[in-house]
């Protein structure tokens, strides 16, 4: 990181959260072509309590598989590589952050209901435009959901200068995310920067906890950067926010031209998260 007093913030810190050796594990097997199913059920495996709710996930109505999947083998097979991969990714990045911390400023399960959200709203934007783009709905969803990771890794690991920047925000009514750059010259987006570079994951993931409100700084997956861009702002209106006292994030409409989406495939997503929000409840119990 470029910016000093981050970086001095950051050499302070012991424990740094680093990802659990089965995520890289498992990455490094589904992108291996010659890999197998049993391959990564047989790594997962070693993981119970991982296991447990992959199968509790992959049996609701999260997904909507229309037959009962008895073992994680079957569940790779139904559900496939990427779409286990990914759950995998959110579900160990979860046990990370536990939603029951207790805090009288930051809500988290507040906060993961909104990721949760966003996750959603990607993955359905994903959908909307797969003709034009082509995105993996299931990558799109794990994007969403860890885009606001730099937020509970300050919550946790900078929590003064955290709450410094919360209440202003909410005392000057303005956006989180500009109320850091003023209070401490860094922001929930630097912190995922320095913490996703040790995580060694793909760029479509990493860069959107990056960039995803400044989308045309970007150098690369933009498209993925504007999808929750855009989604990380449809929360609000949908009110799967923190605090119901949080100001919205300020909202780059070319996103939205960059990538072919109009405003009635905007309203038609909404509507349809809208009438799906039991799925973000359902996904935050399994995972929490």
């Amino acid at each position: 990181m470029t910016n000093d007093r981050l970086q001095k913030k950051i050499e302070k810190i012991t424990n740094l959260p680093t990802l659990p050796e089965i995520v890289p594990e498992i990455m490094r097997i589904i992108n291996n072509p010659g890999s197998s199913s049993g391959d990564v059920a047989n790594t997962i495996s070693h993981d119970p309590a991982l296991s447990t709710k992959i199968l509790r996930l992959a049996n609701s109505a999260f997904y909507g598989i229309p037959r009962s999947i008895a073992s994680i083998n079957n569940a790779i097979v139904i559900l496939g590589f990427k779409v286990v991969g990914t759950i995998v990714i959110s579900l160990t990045v979860f046990d990370m952050f536990p939603s029951d911390k207790k805090n009288d400023l930051f809500n988290r399960r507040a906060f993961w209901r909104h990721c949760t959200g966003c996750g959603l709203l990607c993955r359905f934007l994903a959908e909307k435009i797969s003709t034009s783009f082509p995105f993996d709905a299931e990558e799109a969803f794990c994007a969403g959901l860890l885009h606001d990771i730099g937020k509970v890794v300050m919550e946790q690991y900078m929590h003064d200068d955290f709450h410094k920047a919360l209440l202003f925000a909410k005392n000057n009514h303005i956006p989180q995310y500009n109320a850091e750059k003023e209070t401490l010259k860094y922001t929930h987006a630097d912190v995922a920067g320095w913490l996703t570079s040790n995580w060694d994951l793909p760029l479509h993931l990493q860069l959107p906890m990056i960039f995803h409100h400044e989308p045309l700084s970007a150098k690369s997956c933009n498209a993925m950067v504007n999808l929750c861009h855009i989604a990380d702002g449809l929360c609000y209106d949908l009110k799967l926010y923190v605090d119901e006292e949080d100001s919205p994030p300020k909202l780059d409409k070319t996103a939205q031209t960059r990538l072919c989406l109009s405003d009635a495939d905007i309203e038609q997503v909404k509507t349809r998260l809208a009438d799906e929000l039991d799925k973000v409840d359902l996904f935050c119990g399994i995972a929490s």
